[in-house]
């Protein structure tokens, strides 16, 4: 696992672990507020509730029969409130009254619990000694209407009853809890929407986050890789960021390794090369110092001009190479025919072709248009027709064949020769590795395979000679289009 999908991992492991920290608290925190809010308005109605008894006791309502009579009435009452969600339609609040003693002198449910003691009941208790009383008692084996997961619950809360400043009674007030557990479901409900959608949406923006650092991180890491591999390739857009910043220094740093490494390379190389034809001009221009014949003095004469000739095409050919080596992509592009420099190369060397007597077929399956250099593209071209021209016997044939190969132009260069040993592999690219012609014994400059490699790669295409029976063909693969 990579460094950045580690980072993204933990990422969301935090986001997830975050929210859903933060929904376990609010939704165990969003019970309690509900509780308090509906505690707090009970609170208010057993107080009225305690006052107005007290007013009916001191009129002499001892039995508090308005009370009683108020509390059938509501019963009957029937009306129809939307609170938000819930529609309301009766009255469940119930109360109990009770002497200074506990015992329960009314009873709002039908006088069920008159004469019994509450004394021990904690809202009874608290409140007759001064202080607040409230309690909440779970209903055995039954749930919540508001809430199935919850057991039914009814919360009690007291007010004093006072007559001349001393507590002479208690008035508790009864609700279940069925509407509070329902709007604490529905809150629930809300928030685990709302943290799941927020969730969602923070991963995403971690996601497009990860992506967006991660694709310029990966595309530097697939240009470090191809330039390990030797491959030309140009520097990604990786935008105006630190990330970019450190692909222009990679990229420096590479060019100057590169410029560092070919000058030593081709110092050596260079040196290695012309020492041979220098060797012999040398030795030529010493015997030209004694006394020779005639035809010997001409012999070393055209020794040193074949050898001054050798060095001149060494020199030219090496130049060309250092241009296109050199290069990082392709300055001028143009879209072109790809026959009409393979005819071109064709007509240019059909005075040596016929001297030779070789013949040259030229199969062509489709009109192929490339987008590149035309000039590189004829030079490569020349190179690889030049090679067939050398290694042809006389009266040879050389074929030429244009054609499509998955979604690439492929030209295809093959003549009757010798063939390439099976020794030689990937050397025959190497820069100054050449063999023998076969007429002649003669070696080239050994760059013209390397020159045509380094034009097909520039066009983001390929080079590779297969052996054939007889012969060789070289095949160069261009992208059809721009590249």
């Amino acid at each position: 696992m990579s460094i950045r999908t580690r980072i993204f991992v933990v990422f969301a492991m935090a986001v997830v672990a975050g929210f859903a920290l933060l929904a376990y608290w609010i939704s165990n925190d969003v019970k309690d507020r509900y509780s308090e809010s509906f505690e707090e308005i009970m609170v208010d109605t057993a107080n009225l509730l305690a006052e107005l008894i007290t007013t009916d006791m001191n009129s002499g309502d001892a039995a508090l029969h308005k009370l009683d009579d108020a509390f059938k009435r509501l019963q009957l009452r029937r009306f129809s409130a939307h609170i938000y969600e819930l529609e309301k339609s009766s009255v469940d609040i119930q109360i109990y009254v009770t002497d200074d003693k506990g015992i329960v002198l009314f009873d709002s449910d039908d006088g069920q619990a008159l004469g019994e003691d509450y004394s021990k009941w904690r809202d009874v208790h608290r409140t007759l000694t001064g202080r607040y009383g409230a309690r909440a008692t779970h209903v055995p084996d039954e749930v919540s209407a508001g809430d199935p997961a919850e057991k039914l619950t009814i919360a009690y809360v007291a007010a004093p009853i006072y007559q001349q400043g001393k507590i002479t009674g208690v008035v508790s007030v009864a609700k279940p809890k069925s509407n509070i557990d329902r709007f604490v479901a529905n809150a629930k409900s809300n928030l685990m929407r709302a943290v799941l959608i927020s969730v969602v949406i923070v991963l995403l923006l971690g996601l497009m986050l990860y992506i967006w650092v991660s694709r310029p991180l990966q595309a530097l890491v697939d240009y470090a890789n191809s330039i390990s591999r030797g491959e030309r390739r140009q520097l990604p857009r990786l935008g105006e960021n630190e990330i970019g910043r450190v692909g222009e220094a990679i990229e420096s740093m590479r060019q100057a390794l590169e410029d560092k490494q070919y000058v030593e390379r081709y110092l050596q190389s260079l040196t290695h090369e012309i020492k041979s034809p220098l060797t012999g001009i040398h030795a030529a221009a010493e015997l030209l110092d004694r006394d020779l014949p005639a035809e010997k003095r001409a012999q070393f004469t055209q020794t040193i001009l074949t050898e001054t000739e050798r060095l001149n095409v060494f020199a030219s050919r090496l130049l060309q190479l250092a241009a296109v080596e050199q290069r990082r992509d392709i300055e001028k592009r143009e879209l072109f025919a790809l026959a009409v420099p393979v005819k071109d190369v064709i007509e240019a060397h059909a005075v040596e072709c016929e001297s030779r007597g070789l013949t040259v077929i030229l199969n062509q399956t489709a009109d192929q248009e490339i987008h590149g250099d035309r000039f590189l593209i004829r030079q490569a071209i020349d190179n690889l027709f030049r090679n067939a021209i050398d290694f042809s016997p006389m009266g040879g044939k050389i074929t030429i064949d244009i054609h499509r190969q998955e979604g690439d132009c492929v030209i295809d260069i093959t003549d009757e020769g010798p063939g390439i040993p099976d020794y030689v592999g990937e050397r025959v690219f190497e820069r100054f590795f050449s063999l023998p012609r076969p007429d002649t014994g003669r070696k080239s400059t050994g760059l013209g395979l390397n020159f045509s490699r380094e034009i097909a790669e520039l066009h983001n295409g390929r080079l590779v000679l297969k052996k054939r029976n007889p012969g060789t063909c070289a095949r160069l693969i261009l992208p059809v289009g721009k590249p």
